[in-house]
């Protein structure tokens, strides 16, 4: 659920922050088209228990219930991870926090191992609601208090150090946050409560939309009712692997294959002018066996990362000589060559974004695919 990555104005901070009776709600996470969680949960002045379903790997359920001071200070907080059909059977994983002065002590138990951390936060940070989207307006509210903008440091569970987060007010009735991962803005309505929220940007994209109810177990169940055993339900960006052999050179290109649901690619889900992964989650790899030329260049034989960088007017193949690290973590004085590609349409919209190699005499093309863009680069094995 690269959701990474919300100024309220004073009468969110108001109404949210001191409900006169409990309230209740219930959203829908989407990625693009596609539903890939549903959540419902129920609030009061310093408490809010709910729950999440998921359906991003296998199909999950996530019980929680977090409590706050009269300041929405966090106290403690508690998630269990349960798979449906066994909801009173022993937990997938257990998660429990307590914040107590400038520390907060977590402990982690799956299956029969607990792991135990102590993380140390400066003034004001609260609890990051990395899934739990019911805590997004308990966070904001505490986090804007008086502001139109803000910075702050936000913990979730089990993680090794706060995370940096910002938050800023749009309009009225709109605020935005951002995490080092993405930037979302949000609709409130007359009470300050969250509508829903669209992606301006990032690596997760998600989007929300408030409902007035769900059946969370009913949804679980026909999830789960997908599954094959042993085997995820659905895999959002899935790992694959291109082997060619062309003019006796020997390549490879491992990459993920993100999916477009129903979403406009180029501009939007990758920026224009940007160094994009060229895939998702890890960046992608590259490695020949033989030296090629590409765009009048010669690049020997070796083991790199392929990034890209989309333009309305025309793209750049970069070849950048670290390997294994991830796709956000691109260094640009580690690329080596700045090549230009020649970008046409595909016949029809490609789905799911694909990497190929097309042999041809001495060399071939490699082509990236997806939406209605091909971007090509030719090559000859030297």
């Amino acid at each position: 659920m690269r959701l990474a990555p919300s100024v309220l104005a004073l009468s969110l901070t108001v109404a949210v922050a001191v409900p006169a009776a409990a309230q209740s709600g219930a959203y829908v996470v989407r990625l693009g088209t596609d539903t890939l969680a549903v959540e419902k949960f129920t609030r009061t002045a310093n408490r809010i228990e709910g729950e999440m379903v998921s359906h991003v790997g296998r199909v999950t359920i996530r019980r929680y219930s977090f409590d706050f001071d009269r300041s929405l200070t966090p106290v403690k907080g508690e998630v269990t991870v349960l798979r449906p059909g066994a909801e009173t059977g022993a937990p997938v994983q257990h998660m429990l926090a307590t914040f107590q002065g400038d520390s907060v002590f977590s402990e982690i138990t799956r299956d029969t191992a607990t792991t135990r951390r102590r993380v140390g936060l400066t003034h004001g940070a609260t609890i990051l609601p990395g899934g739990p989207y019911g805590l997004y307006e308990i966070m904001l509210a505490r986090a804007l208090r008086g502001s139109d903008s803000t910075s702050y440091l936000a913990y979730g569970i089990g993680s090794p150090q706060p995370t940096p987060m910002s938050a800023w007010r749009l309009s009225r009735d709109s605020v935005a946050w951002a995490t080092p991962w993405d930037v979302y803005h949000a609709k409130l309505d007359r009470e300050g409560r969250i509508i829903g929220s669209i992606p301006q940007g990032g690596t997760q994209q998600w989007s929300i939309e408030r409902v007035a109810s769900l059946d969370t177990r009913a949804i679980a169940t026909r999830w789960a009712a997908t599954e094959k055993p042993d085997q995820t339900v659905l895999t959002l960006s899935p790992r694959d692997t291109v082997r060619a052999t062309v003019g006796g050179a020997q390549l490879m290109i491992d990459y993920g294959r993100p999916t477009k649901r129903g979403r406009t690619i180029f501009g939007t889900v990758v920026p224009w002018g940007s160094t994009w992964r060229t895939g998702a989650n890890a960046a992608t790899q590259f490695r020949t066996d033989k030296a090629l030329e590409m765009g009048g260049i010669v690049v020997p034989a070796g083991f790199y990362t392929l990034w890209s960088i989309p333009t309305p007017t025309g793209w750049q193949l970069v070849i950048n000589g670290e390997t294994g690290q991830w796709g956000t973590e691109h260094k640009d004085n580690r690329d080596l060559f700045h090549l230009p590609m020649q970008v046409g349409s595909t016949p029809r919209p490609v789905e799911q974004f694909t990497i190929s190699v097309a042999p041809s005499g001495s060399g071939g093309t490699l082509v990236l695919e997806w939406d209605t863009t091909r971007a090509t680069m030719p090559f000859a094995v030297r």
